[in-house]
């Protein structure tokens, strides 16, 4: 079969233009007859259209062409009838932000879903004038996007709104909707989908956030209206993802990575691989540091929960780990929360709370017999309260300073005036933790706490105070250490310190002369070149981190090493959860399980056919009507769409349609920009759409 193109906006490119180009391969004869589109199909919008969608949006069981024209507070349905496009403009009462299609009422027709200037939500059903009650989504009006399906099994379609670093979904939106809680993810992300990406027959959230690894993002649906934790995956320099199909009908993703952009068919499921990392964004958070925490049994059912202070915000974030996955939530408290702590603060067996906030000079703390949405009760302090712990016999050790810097360490508890334990002299920068524990040979409790910049100090209470009030000089191997990189272990039943520098790992205890004792050294698994963190496993073993490779390993004692890929964050507190590793970082956290389960696995891939080709978003369909999936994608060197011929032995290069010349350049062209797929004209047949400049262009497969 032979292609039908038309040029629009400008002639199709000359010869010498093309020759002047990288040569791509030559499309194998065979292929390349199974193709061909008419058109195309030229309407002439105006500027500053975009989101094209293809809904049968008058119910008269052919789907039209929709692109949104918020200037002119409309989104336009285009018919096509047989070689010609009829325009129909539907109003919006005002400029929206954002619009979509569905079938939100169960009766076949899709209804018109728009997010107006105010970020407010509405339904507006075919053939009635009025728009449904107004959701206020609490998002905002910049960067919405709105996806839709099933989530809760009612065959009735929801919402998934995502903004800015926001994302909430709406159920029930005929009859009474009910919108979930807001919840944060990566403020860059983009190429949002729903789809049943697992083949499991529930919808599941997909997006792509930019970076060198571990850029795909996967949260699955269980049918039911909630998700699970999002899922990490990707591989090189991920640029975007789409739904697709495989040969045999499959399920499957469709990427466009690494710097040649190359196209990949991948799957998702349970292949006996590691199973992908567990994410929870912490969205709005732009700090260059870890947010306060600790972590602490915050329910009383008998596992880790994660609590983390927002100072700025004057709330805590609260994970309580539920039925195999963290379920979030906030919760008020102290401004300024620099330090977390948990213990028996009181001693009646509940493990406590504790927050310092040196914003509001006060220590406070949080009954674990009372839910944690109680608002915490201060303790009477001196001078600025910088970070404390729990004493092992009841109340609280506080380390506080004056404005000069002058620190000391006090015991306070309820109802008690402080008591001095010991001057600290000169502290040139806050602590953020303190460790209170019988780790030297000396009587009485060991205090110990990093210095930002300085290293490790450590003072045993009771004792002498040194010259100057200062402690003794740490050993080389502590100094400039980072608060994540020390820890509380034991070694031969006795408590002791783990500090991780690049090349190594340490357990050591003080001498009675306040010197630091080397009782063991781990230079980590084979193969790490650099030590990044470090901790201990229940049962023995360690979790080692290189965070110059991005490698985590899980060692056990008579198995085999395990190592796993983590994406390129800045981790800066790990610990052992259940069978799995806990990073923390400034951007979020990971839960990193050791174990198979789902995954992302290759199944083909199409290299580019130039070095100038740029492939950057893509459909997947019936294009030549044999049964089999392939893809339509947009190369902007071209510029136009390329379709890649899908069938048991991969993705094979097919047609190129170029849609309007531009002069050579290094640089890619930014049209066409938008690109929807669907029958059209109602042959059975699947067509496709584009925004170009202020046009939409609609391609009609040949018969």
């Amino acid at each position: 079969m032979q292609a039908t193109y038309a040029a629009a906006l400008f002639a199709i490119p000359s010869a010498a233009t093309l020759l002047a180009q990288t040569t791509p391969p030559p499309i194998p004869v065979e292929v390349r007859a199974r193709f061909g589109f008419e058109g195309p199909l030229v309407a002439k919008i105006g500027d500053g259209i975009d989101t094209l969608r293809v809904a049968d949006i008058d119910g008269d069981g052919r789907p039209e062409v929709l692109v949104a024209d918020a200037r002119r507070a409309r989104v336009v349905a285009l018919r096509v009838d047989g070689t010609t496009t009829k325009i129909d403009p539907i109003p919006t009462n005002g400029q929206i932000a954002a619009y979509t299609t569905a079938d939100v009422h169960g009766d076949g027709k899709s209804d018109l879903i728009v997010v107006d200037s105010r970020g407010r939500l509405s339904v507006r059903h075919p053939g009635d004038t009025k728009s449904g009650a107004a959701i206020d989504l609490g998002l905002g009006t910049r960067g919405v996007v709105l996806l839709t399906g099933d989530l809760d099994g009612d065959r009735k379609a929801d919402v998934v709104a995502v903004a800015r670093g926001k994302m909430r979904h709406v159920t029930k939106l005929a009859d009474t909707p009910t919108l979930s809680p807001i919840e944060p993810i990566d403020e860059n992300a983009h190429s949002f989908h729903v789809t049943d990406v697992d083949g499991d027959d529930r919808l599941d959230v997909l997006c792509v956030v930019p970076g060198p690894s571990m850029n795909l993002r996967i949260r699955p649906g269980r049918g039911d209206g909630t998700f699970g934790p999002w899922r990490l995956c990707g591989g090189e320099s991920l640029q975007t993802a789409f739904p697709a199909r495989l040969a045999d009908g499959s399920r499957a993703l469709a990427t466009i990575e690494g710097p040649q952009r190359r196209v990949t068919l991948q799957e998702f499921g349970d292949h006996g691989d590691q199973q992908a990392p567990e994410w929870w964004s912490l969205g709005e958070n732009q700090a260059t540091k870890t947010l306060p925490l600790v972590v602490v049994d915050v329910d009383n059912d008998g596992d880790q929960d994660i609590v983390l202070a927002q100072p700025e915000r004057a709330q805590l974030l609260v994970y309580t780990w539920d039925a195999g996955t963290f379920v979030s939530h906030t919760v008020p408290t102290l401004a300024g929360v620099a330090a977390l702590a948990a213990g028996d603060v009181d001693k009646d067996g509940k493990i406590d709370l504790v927050l310092t906030s040196p914003e509001e000079d006060t220590v406070a703390w949080m009954s674990g017999a009372v839910p944690i949405d109680r608002f915490p009760v201060q303790v009477a302090c001196t001078d600025k309260p910088i970070a404390a712990a729990v004493h092992p016999e009841g109340g609280l050790v506080v380390l506080a300073r004056t404005e000069k810097r002058d620190a000391h360490l006090d015991r306070v508890a309820a109802d008690k005036e402080p008591e001095r334990l010991a001057d600290l002299g000169r502290v040139p920068a806050d602590p953020v933790r303190l460790i209170v524990a019988d780790v030297g040979d000396a009587p009485g409790l060991e205090v110990s706490f990093v210095v930002p910049g300085e290293g490790l100090r450590t003072v045993t209470l009771g004792a002498e105070p040194k010259k100057g009030g200062k402690t003794a000089e740490t050993a080389g191997f502590t100094k400039k250490l980072d608060d994540g990189a020390l820890t509380l272990c034991e070694h031969a039943g006795r408590p002791a310190l783990l500090a991780v520098r690049d090349r190594f790992v340490r357990r050591f205890r003080v001498d009675g002369k306040g010197q630091l004792q080397v009782l063991t050294q781990d230079n980590g698994p084979e193969g790490f070149s650099e030590l990044t963190l470090a901790a201990e496993v229940a049962g023995g073993g360690g979790l080692y981190l290189d965070k110059k490779n991005n490698k985590l390993v899980r060692t056990t004692p008579g198995s085999a090493d395990r190592t796993t890929d983590v994406p390129a964050l800045d981790f800066t507190q790990m610990l052992a959860h259940g069978d799995a590793a806990i990073l923390v970082g400034p951007k979020g956290i990971l839960r990193v399980p050791f174990g198979t389960g789902p995954s992302l696995r290759s199944v083909a891939v199409h290299e580019p056919p130039t070095d100038r080709t740029f492939y950057w978003d893509g459909a997947s369909g019936d294009f030549d009507h044999d049964g089999v999936a392939d893809l339509l994608l947009i190369d902007r060197h071209l510029p136009g769409a390329q379709v890649l011929a899908g069938g048991p032995n991969g993705l094979v290069r097919a047609l190129a349609i170029p849609v309007f010349e531009t002069p050579p350049s290094s640089e890619p062209d930014s049209e066409p920009r938008d690109l929807v797929t669907g029958d059209l004209d109602g042959d059975g047949r699947i067509d496709f759409a584009l925004i170009a400049h202020d046009r939409v262009l609609i391609y009609l497969q040949e018969k």
